[in-house]
């Protein structure tokens, strides 16, 4: 049977670039990927606000996942049967895959006091915080604040104060997710469950097609992602050493040479030359 092959994508880091967030050394084989109906679906941590405006800046008219897998937004005429899907709205219809922000927020205020100094949450730094701690624009961080399934934070105190957080915020259901630059609490979804869940999706509508993903990431938020996929992409970072992952269930790994979006094009041709369609 032929393959369909579906591409899941980290963002910061992976297909665009650590300090510059670009993606210019990509946008050809994006163009490439486009005209050979290959889906490359971001799979972030951002928002959907954020993913918004970048989806139009990359010319992508696929699904997308927010929040580390909180939840995806699929476009209105993707797919054929669209009744598994949580809730809807103009443009997309959406599945999540855990509660909404208020939820994680209100666990957050109830934190022991000891620990209170200990993290800085989005909420509590705002626009011009989120703007000192990431160098985005003010219409930037602006979007990277609209959370709606979780809450990032930026970890201050010591390690054991950590393990100490963390057992509280397990004790109330909910998980800590480290990303390449701040700690992610929401629930027990990942980047994983959400590219299984949108795969499956697409061997539905693609029954005379073997659905094939690959999975690009730089970081330890992606590894669930990478795990599931049966291609998985580890991009070199500037900042911190290739995310880990179980080589024994995992054989086609691949670890690029190249950082950021130079890596991302090297990685997809890497795979793409392994399925014969390169």
């Amino acid at each position: 049977m032929p393959v369909q092959v579906v591409i899941f994508t980290d963002m910061d880091g992976s297909l665009l670039d650590h300090d510059s967030y670009s993606h210019a050394e990509a946008d050809d084989c994006l163009h490439w990927l486009r005209n050979k109906h290959i889906p490359v679906i971001p799979c972030t941590s951002k928002t959907r606000a954020e993913m918004e405006v970048l989806r139009d800046d990359l010319n992508n008219k696929h699904p997308f996942v927010i929040e580390n897998g909180a939840a995806l937004f699929v476009p209105k005429d993707t797919f054929s049967d669209n009744k598994d899907f949580t809730n809807e709205d103009e443009q997309f219809y959406v599945k999540s895959f855990t509660h909404p922000r208020a939820h994680w927020q209100t666990i957050l205020d109830n934190t022991p006091m000891h620990l209170n100094d200990a993290f800085l949450t989005f909420k509590q730094a705002g626009t011009d915080g989120i703007m000192e701690m990431t160098g985005l624009t003010t219409e930037e961080a602006r979007r990277a604040s609209q959370r709606e399934f979780g809450e990032p934070l930026k970890w201050l105190g010591s390690e054991h104060d950590f393990k100490v957080f963390e057992e509280y915020i397990n004790s109330h259901g909910g998980s800590l997710l480290t990303g390449g630059r701040f700690i992610h609490l929401s629930g027990h979804c990942n980047k994983g469950r959400a590219l299984r869940w949108l795969v499956d999706k697409y061997q539905q509508e693609e029954t005379h097609k073997v659905v094939t993903s690959v999975a690009l990431g730089d970081s330890q938020n992606d590894v669930a992602m990478l795990s599931e996929a049966d291609y998985a992409v580890m991009i070199r970072s500037p900042v911190h050493d290739f995310p880990i992952i179980d080589s024994k269930i995992k054989q086609n790994v691949y670890q690029t040479k190249d950082m950021g979006s130079k890596g991302w094009v090297e990685g997809i041709k890497h795979v793409l030359h392994q399925l014969d369609l390169l």
